[in-house]
């Protein structure tokens, strides 16, 4: 009976699968992107804003710097001559309209059309009680395993084993109302970790919960649970994506708004509290605080009779008891922010953590 409970559902798991079959715009986008990761992550914020903005296109008659920012297409002098040739000639009438925008060739703006629409422009302080209705749900549930045993499970190997199943489980629920509402929840279990038994009794290893809205008045982003923070091109602090230098020499650059909502499975970057942007006029402000536990290895000093920190453990693996001994044994507290004045072509601020 356990076994066609498996079964059945990993076909339902598979029909669900290709209901969530990935657009080929964004494939595509996502492929322009690759040669420029800085590395692997488990952050697919990026493949979530696309897929959303591929199903509920852009406005760009009422879009922002940052809103343009999110889909990683334009240039920032690009971005700036879009905006200003909406405030000099008015709303766009047509999505080809962006031929005349200074500085956007047709490769760019073949890149764009799949995420973008024009029409008039909506009310963007919609009242937040209004924003919990209306809404779109979303929720995935996936489930894989690598078919070669490895050798932590194996049991006729010596070496230390680990102590849960092979399969890795993850589920996200998601409620996202437009741009300017989301809050979700997501747990994850690695390969090799306990479900449900040991020291994982209370499920999935790992648990994420975010609340993320836009635009309430002088409140221009507010935060909470998990998010991340991005300030001064990563020199101060830099949590979202970042991409390397490739032949796109137009996103060395680091593009993102100072809070975003993070709903992804990585353990390690981002941030647990509150975070609030102020703006009013041309002044922009951001203050965060955040307390969270990290994974880390602690050594003894044997002359001073201390312990201090030999590594970060940035996996998120639980899987074996030395693991799980270095489980949630530090606390982070950090705090900080920054304020920004802008201008049509510049903007000055200073960042502190």
């Amino acid at each position: 009976m356990r076994k066609l409970s498996v079964i059945l559902l990993i076909l339902c798991w598979a029909r669900l699968a290709q209901s969530q079959d990935i657009p080929p715009a964004v494939q595509q986008q996502l492929e322009n992107q690759t040669d420029a990761d800085e590395g692997e992550t488990e952050d697919d914020s990026y493949l979530q804003d696309l897929q959303f903005f591929y199903t509920h296109p852009m406005n760009l008659n009422e879009a922002d710097a940052n809103e343009l920012k999110r889909l990683r297409i334009l240039s920032d002098l690009q971005i700036d001559n879009l905006i200003s040739y909406r405030k000099i000639f008015g709303d766009f009438i047509s999505i080809y309209e962006l031929q005349a925008v200074p500085s956007l060739d047709i490769q760019t703006i073949r890149e764009l059309l799949p995420f973008v629409s024009v029409h008039s422009a909506t009310p963007i302080n919609v009242e937040f009680g209004k924003r919990l209705k209306g809404g779109e749900h979303s929720f995935l549930l996936r489930g894989t395993q690598v078919l070669e045993k490895s050798k932590g499970f194996d049991k006729s190997t010596s070496g230390t084993k680990y102590l849960g199943s092979r399969q890795r489980i993850l589920f996200r629920y998601k409620y996202r109302y437009k741009n300017l509402l989301q809050f979700g929840i997501l747990g994850d279990k690695d390969a090799g970790e306990q479900f449900f038994k040991g020291a994982q009794k209370q499920g999935f290893d790992f648990y994420s919960f975010h609340l993320f809205a836009r635009n309430l008045g002088i409140i221009k982003a507010l935060a909470l649970g998990d998010f991340t923070v991005n300030l001064g091109q990563g020199l101060t602090q830099w949590q979202s994506l970042a991409f390397k230098k490739s032949v796109n020499v137009m996103g060395v650059k680091r593009q993102s708004a100072t809070l975003r909502p993070y709903s992804s499975a990585g353990e390690y970057y981002f941030n647990r509290g509150v975070g609030v942007t102020i703006g009013k006029g041309k002044i922009e402000s951001t203050v965060f605080g955040s307390v969270r536990k990290l994974n880390a290895n602690f050594v003894a000093d044997t002359v001073n009779n201390e312990d201090f920190i030999s590594s970060f453990l940035t996996s998120g693996y639980n899987r074996t008891p030395s693991e799980q001994a270095d489980k949630n044994n530090l606390t982070q507290t950090s705090f900080g922010g920054n304020i920004i004045l802008r201008n049509d072509r510049w903007h000055v601020g200073a960042n502190a953590v």
